[in-house]
């Protein structure tokens, strides 16, 4: 008995009810289907199946049995086409996610060197600050800027990096002072920039580990770049990746303050599941994002 193939057989038999329809799908005679489906049972020494003149009935154990059995057939489908696809040029789409700050000011250049390369995959972006489910989102890689990687359940490959520092604008400084310490800013106006990730706090790095430190917030936003805005018209203190700040950096506006107790490096990762190891459609994209990076290193 071809084992795989009666399983196949069982579960499509089982998806659409009919050992007909089954045996269009497998390009074999439905006599066949019938007989993969018994030599299962035989095996399993259990009865899955049941049957009238007019539909076809799961037993308890067919029911148990299709329930961990239609997962790793998926799961072998999917290995068996990513391998296929590897000789092959990546085509096909390609969903991607990214925080709204990084990815509008530094995707564009790296989309254009990818579709230089790769102009069969169909890319799609969306910009987001919410955390995106993996599993659930349709989402197949995402580009997260944290002090600390994800779940085991995802592959995190660095892709670059930047550092998690305090901004503010040099009005501000002037008319509050300067704060050399995390204990000083309980007496200045803090900004937040709300994320699941930050759970209400601010990170340091403090006798050379990093530490969580909560203050109360002047106001919040999950939007960086109207905190960026706000912190250089003199309103508050923020802490930002380097990234983020760098045209108000650049422009005079923002300056880095109590440099010692910043995050550095932080780390940019591409983040995909485990079941996308194999998709060179993805794998091109970490890659020529890695290389990409290399050479165009982020502030």
């Amino acid at each position: 008995m071809n084992k795989f193939e009666a399983m196949r057989a069982f579960c499509l038999v089982a998806e659409r009810g009919s050992f007909a329809s089954a045996a269009e799908q497998m390009s074999v005679s439905a006599t066949m289907i019938s007989r993969y489906v018994k030599q299962l049972e035989q095996s399993l020494g259990c009865l899955l199946l049941k049957r009238n003149t007019r539909k076809v009935f799961l037993t308890d154990a067919g029911s148990r049995y299709l329930q961990q059995i239609q997962p790793l057939l998926f799961k072998i489908s999917q290995v068996e086409q990513q391998v296929s696809e590897l000789g092959q040029e990546p085509a096909g789409k390609l969903t991607i996610s990214a925080s709204i700050e990084f990815g509008g000011l530094y995707l564009a250049p790296l989309i254009d060197s990818y579709r230089n390369k790769f102009p069969k995959v169909a890319l799609e972006f969306t910009l987001t600050n919410t955390p995106v489910d993996l599993f659930d989102s349709g989402i197949d890689l995402v580009f997260r800027v944290a002090p600390a990687l994800p779940n085991a359940s995802h592959i995190a490959q660095a892709v670059c990096t930047s550092k998690l520092s305090l901004w503010a604008s040099p009005e501000y400084l002037l008319r509050f002072g300067t704060p050399e310490s995390p204990q000083d800013l309980h007496q200045h106006k803090l900004l937040f920039f709300k994320h699941s990730i930050r759970k209400d706090q601010w990170l340091f790095t403090m006798d050379g580990q990093q530490k969580a430190v909560r203050f109360n917030w002047d106001w919040m936003s999950d939007n960086g770049r109207l905190l960026n805005e706000a912190a250089a018209k003199g309103m508050g203190i923020i802490q930002a990746p380097g990234y983020s700040v760098a045209p108000w950096v650049q422009n005079g506006e923002l300056q880095e303050i109590m440099p010692a107790y910043g995050i550095s490096p932080l780390t940019i990762s591409a983040i995909y599941p485990h079941r996308y190891d194999l998709s060179n459609r993805v794998k091109t994209f970490v890659e020529v994002a890695k290389d990409y990076f290399k050479d165009n290193s982020v502030p």
